[in-house]
């Protein structure tokens, strides 16, 4: 008897984990990345009008105390994606690393849940 409550343990914890699986959209976005403060006006611009702020956001803005602490995020194909707590640490290193000022596009990996990204890796374009 001690052997069904053991397997229902491992029945429930698959299902969830499934679950988990299917709530996570893998995802692969080839964009700019600003900070949450300076996106929130232009996530409801035309694609082209925010594709073009973005890429003219610069380093140093990025950089910036207040802006750092707002987070960060991706345009991507004229749309915003937040960042969650880690892409927001890649985000800063990046910034701190690219020697470039602005035109600073990236590629992010990761997952989409809940409408933000669950970043796993950010790699800079060339």
């Amino acid at each position: 008897m001690k052997s069904k409550p053991i397997f229902l343990t491992l029945i429930a914890a698959l299902l969830a984990a499934t679950s988990v699986a299917w709530a996570h959209e893998k995802v692969k976005l080839s964009g700019y990345v600003v900070d949450v403060m300076c996106a929130a006006d232009h996530t409801k611009d035309q694609a082209e009008e925010a594709t073009k702020f973005a890429s003219e956001h610069t380093k140093s803005c990025g950089l910036m105390e207040d802006c750092v602490k707002s987070g960060y995020g991706v345009f991507a194909d004229g749309k915003w994606y937040p960042f969650d707590a880690k892409g927001n640490e890649l985000a800063k290193a990046m910034f701190e690393k690219t020697k470039k000022e602005k035109n600073i596009k990236v590629t992010v990996e990761g997952m989409k849940h809940d409408g933000k990204i669950l970043v796993e890796k950010i790699t800079e374009e060339q």
